[in-house]
């Protein structure tokens, strides 16, 4: 029996069994390729990751330095200044209790105004040293509330109005209240300053996984330019006229002596968000949450 003749154009079984190889060879070339692709994503990521992280490490090593530096110089000029202060105030009971001199109370009035904004400084350049806090059982709403307050009369000067969300009420943290307190206190006047007239400043108080909060403070101001964003935490480095350059210094500091983290960046919709992480003690953990009396601070 003679086997049938092959019709031109059709496909041997030698041919099937080919074109499925070469089908199989694409798959695997493509799926190679895809996983090509991702890993050079992943080590673009991992790159910028170690970048940041080298950043951190650098600045951290030019705080404790700083820090260091800082805390001799600070005590240093204390002595003298509070030297000063002492006899500035004897020398202006002494002109008020002989007839009042106004024109030398006046010029002693601006001496001893001089004295509390250097001793403002000499604050916050100690506030770089490193210290132990004292960390105790927190509402984390009423220090909020509480640097509200203090920055009354920043929000009145700006006109501006501050917002103030909690997802949870009772939240607690661990925490040296009066740390805490300045680093959002440094956060609302910046918030405040970088805001146009008659806006608002938000802060948000939220969970951030399971044992952690997040405080995010965002205003409606230009934003930061990109430039400048990687540099913001260090210290002396400042976009206002006038200022140290250590405010969001001592406030990074602060927070990571909290166990927490604070990053910054530009809102798509406009303006900037802090956001501060800190490690929770949950809302009811056995604990009364610590109650202190306001304590008034400068703004670093």
């Amino acid at each position: 029996m003679s086997s049938q003749a092959m019709q031109p154009g059709q496909a041997t079984p030698a041919d099937d069994e080919l074109g499925a190889v070469l089908r199989d060879y694409l798959n695997v070339a493509e799926r190679l390729q895809r996983t090509h692709e991702a890993l050079q994503g992943e080590v673009v990521r991992l790159r910028r990751e170690l970048a940041s992280k080298d950043q951190e490490l650098e600045r951290r090593r030019r705080l404790a330095a700083l820090g260091e530096l800082a805390a001799g110089v600070a005590h240093e000029v204390r002595n003298p200044l509070g030297a000063i202060q002492l006899y500035s105030g004897l020398l202006r009971d002494e002109c008020l209790a002989n007839g009042g001199l106004p024109a030398a109370v006046e010029l002693i009035e601006k001496i001893e105004a001089g004295i509390r904004a250097i001793d403002c400084v000499v604050q916050d350049t100690l506030a770089l040293a490193p210290r132990r806090s004292n960390l105790a059982h927190h509402r984390l709403r009423s220090i909020i509330e509480d640097a509200r307050d203090v920055c009354l009369g920043t929000l009145r000067t700006e006109r501006v109005t501050l917002e103030t969300h909690y997802d949870d009420p009772a939240v607690c943290v661990r925490a040296d209240e009066d740390s805490l307190q300045r680093v959002i206190v440094n956060l609302i006047v910046n918030a405040a300053e970088a805001s146009p007239a008659n806006d608002r400043i938000v802060v948000h108080v939220g969970p951030e996984g399971e044992q952690a909060v997040e405080v995010r403070i965002r205003d409606n101001g230009p934003g930061l330019p990109a430039e400048v964003l990687d540099q913001i935490f260090d210290p002396f480095f400042t976009t206002k006229k006038h200022g140290t350059g250590l405010g969001l210094t001592i406030a990074h500091r602060l927070v990571e002596a909290h166990g927490g983290r604070l990053s910054a960046h530009n809102r798509p919709e406009g303006g900037t968000e802090f956001v501060v992480v800190l490690p929770t003690t949950g809302s009811e953990d056995g604990q009364e949450p610590t109650e202190k009396a306001t304590r008034r601070h400068s703004a670093a």
